[in-house]
């Protein structure tokens, strides 16, 4: 009986050094087969949040969003004032709210094409106040696309547009 549990036991560790080796194997072979451009923009120094510093007031940069976005078709879903939630709670806070938006007809297909990629979508934006200076922060579509089906061919034309608009609604 010793003999045997001494067999079994010996098994299972050889399996599991292994399934080490075959796994750490795996992982290299992985990396040998990504160029260099995707490890550049698979580390972690990619920038995956945009922030501008906004040229108007709080009230005035949320509003000039929202038009924006309205004038584009978009729908906005959500209006989410961090700061009033806070206050409800009893706590404090800097002015922050997050719009939520997008447009079906931009997002469908990206969602058609990888369903996981809907964890993505609406878009968002932060529009928020610290030091008496508006900020909007916005994620980086190569990052929001990043480990998904999507290629950035697929969104130059739609999300990679959205930071363009953003930062040229709030800078200009």
């Amino acid at each position: 009986m010793k003999r045997a549990l001494l067999l079994l036991s010996s098994s299972l560790l050889l399996a599991a050094c292994q399934s080490h080796s075959l796994a750490t194997d795996s992982n290299k072979m992985t990396d040998n087969l990504l160029s260099k451009d995707t490890q550049e923009m698979t580390s972690s120094d990619m920038k995956k949040v945009h922030t501008v510093v906004s040229r108007y007031d709080y009230v005035e940069t949320i509003s000039r969003l929202k038009s924006a976005i309205a004038n584009k078709d978009m729908t906005l879903f959500a209006e989410i004032n961090h700061t009033k939630a806070a206050k409800e709670a009893g706590l404090d806070m800097q002015p922050a709210t997050v719009l939520v938006f997008g447009h079906p007809k931009a997002g469908t297909p990206l969602m058609k094409k990888d369903p996981s990629f809907a964890l993505q979508l609406p878009l968002k934006v932060l529009v928020t106040e610290v030091d008496n200076q508006v900020q909007v922060s916005f994620n980086d579509t190569r990052a929001l696309i990043q480990g998904s089906g999507i290629e950035y061919s697929d969104v130059e034309n739609s999300l990679a547009g959205v930071e363009k608009l953003i930062t040229n609604t709030v800078t200009q």
